[in-house]
């Protein structure tokens, strides 16, 4: 058996390095149809899609957060400091039936986290880390694309895969197989301005697979924010319920 005990975080606080970004469910209804949302919850999280023809569509999504202790202090040695950035890109498949559609993305992405703590392979004392880590995903959606209300089931699985943690002139390489996460979010959109602008939330959950995370993670999240959607299908007054 591995020894991968070496590579468990010895915590003094809930610190995370890997937060789950929100999950960008864009219900496409057909070509040309351009997205875009700004929201916050866990950080920032910046969202864009296009419908390229129609039935596939891209994606990219960003998440940043830069957050010290609840009095705003600049000490990057805190034990509430937490730090994450992520930039992914993805190709999906969708379809519609009517007000009811579905859809499947897939992508890769890169990403950072950091929090102070200790790590059992530098000793005892506490100090700033920041590991470096890959994901692949694979999102499937189910949801109604209402004019006034959408909504999505998006039960993403993600694989999360560290390359190595630093800290300062001190690194350590990861030789650990990649986590594979669970990941499903509920998401909905309230639209407004003849269906071009819309109000957005989500809550989602993170369970890993396997019991052997060697770090910690963020298991909730939600998200609130504002977004636009151009181009594509105009909806109808008489789709809306």
């Amino acid at each position: 058996m591995k020894n991968w005990i070496w590579l468990i975080f010895v915590m003094s606080g809930c610190a995370t390095v890997y937060v789950p970004n929100a999950r960008n469910s864009p219900l496409f209804r057909k070509a040309g149809e351009v997205q875009g949302s700004v929201g916050f919850g866990n950080g920032l999280d910046v969202q864009g899609a296009v419908a390229v023809t129609n039935h596939v569509g891209l994606m990219a999504n960003y998440s940043f957060e830069d957050r010290h202790s609840s009095e705003y202090s600049s000490n990057p040695n805190d034990d509430d400091y937490q730090y994450h950035q992520f930039f992914e890109g993805g190709v999906g498949y969708y379809e519609n039936q009517g007000s009811w559609c579905y859809e499947i993305f897939a992508g890769y992405g890169r990403g950072e986290g950091a929090s102070y703590d200790n790590y059992v392979w530098w000793g005892t004392q506490s100090l700033r880390a920041t590991g470096k880590y890959e994901r692949i995903f694979i999102q499937p959606a189910f949801g109604m694309n209402k004019n006034i209300f959408h909504f999505s089931l998006v039960p993403r699985i993600s694989i999360v895969d560290f390359k190595e943690f630093t800290s300062d002139a001190l690194s350590y390489t990861i030789d650990e197989k990649a986590k594979v996460f669970f990941e499903p979010a509920f998401t909905g959109r309230v639209n407004l301005m003849d269906n071009h602008i819309f109000l957005g939330f989500q809550m989602g959950f993170s369970f890993p697979v396997a019991s052997d995370v060697y770090y910690d993670y963020r298991p909730v999240q939600f998200s609130t924010g504002l977004g636009f959607r151009f181009g594509g299908i105009h909806l109808k007054t008489k789709d809306a319920e």
